[in-house]
């Protein structure tokens, strides 16, 4: 990611929370005002400043969750989903948002790892194709741990296993240098979910997922060991990867910072 060493060993420890499944716009409304709260603090100084690191309450977070089944669009396509479109997902018992992250319309659902990074970036001395960058490469360890080659496909955002067959779905929203939304893995998700849909607006293309993969790699080989990639295992490899890719000192968050697993438990009531 180009910084120094003198910058990586002023890295902020990041402290990552699994909240389980949570309704996705309680997520929205949690991310929201976490972004603004950290935001309204960091600038809360006299113009052209931020308060520095120390002297702040909230700290950067990963949060890590499910969602229970919803279809979710991004800011470019606010009114452009036909209202019988919308009212056909609805019917399938699924929720339906717009969004102010990037990208196009997806699904989030059981099985899923969907990881909603809160960071201040300026500490960690990215800017925001790095950081973009950073979550794709996140994936695509996590994938590699677990026996699955994944990769960028140029021209197409997100982490994908072939040229038409994506795996994980990428869209970020960053105010003011602080980041929310994020990426959503496919762990062992139902994919006949993303069957109602264009995923990503993409043409011809399709969703995996790490079962899916496995299946397909391991199908005829009798000797093939199973590989539990439910979330639950996959998690810590996230948390892991992340780690690793961000140089940055990952744990717990309630270890990290108790103020800001309050702040986060205060928002989810």
């Amino acid at each position: 990611m180009g910084r120094s060493a003198e910058q990586l060993a002023r890295l902020p420890a990041v402290g990552y929370i699994y909240l389980g499944e949570v309704p996705y716009g309680k997520a929205l409304e949690l991310q929201s005002k976490l972004c603004r709260r950290r935001i309204d603090e960091i600038y809360s100084g006299p113009p052209g400043t931020r308060v520095p690191r120390e002297q702040r309450r909230l700290a950067d977070s990963l949060i890590l969750l499910q969602h229970a089944p919803v279809y979710t669009n991004g800011r470019r396509n606010h009114g452009k989903l036909p209202a019988e479109d919308i009212e056909r997902l609805r019917q399938l018992s699924c929720e339906y948002f717009e969004t102010n992250r990037g990208g196009e319309i997806t699904f989030h659902g059981p099985g899923q790892l969907v990881a909603y990074p809160n960071l201040y970036l300026r500490d960690h001395f990215l800017g925001t194709k790095c950081y973009v960058e950073g979550l794709e490469n996140t994936v695509i360890e996590t994938c590699a741990q677990f026996g699955v080659d994944a990769d960028r496909q140029p021209g197409f955002p997100g982490v994908w296993v072939s040229p038409t067959q994506k795996i994980a779905a990428l869209g970020t929203h960053v105010q003011k240098y602080v980041t929310s939304h994020g990426f959503a893995l496919n762990c062992t998700t139902d994919l006949k979910w993303f069957n109602q849909i264009i995923p990503c607006g993409l043409e011809g293309k399709t969703a995996a997922s790490l079962q899916s993969v496995l299946e397909q790699n391991q199908r005829g080989a009798t000797d093939a060991a199973t590989v539990d990639v439910t979330v639950d295992s996959v998690l810590p490899v996230v948390v892991d990867s992340f780690r690793k890719v961000y140089g940055c000192d990952i744990r717990p968050l309630e270890h990290v910072s108790p103020a800001t697993c309050e702040e986060i438990a205060q928002l989810l009531k």
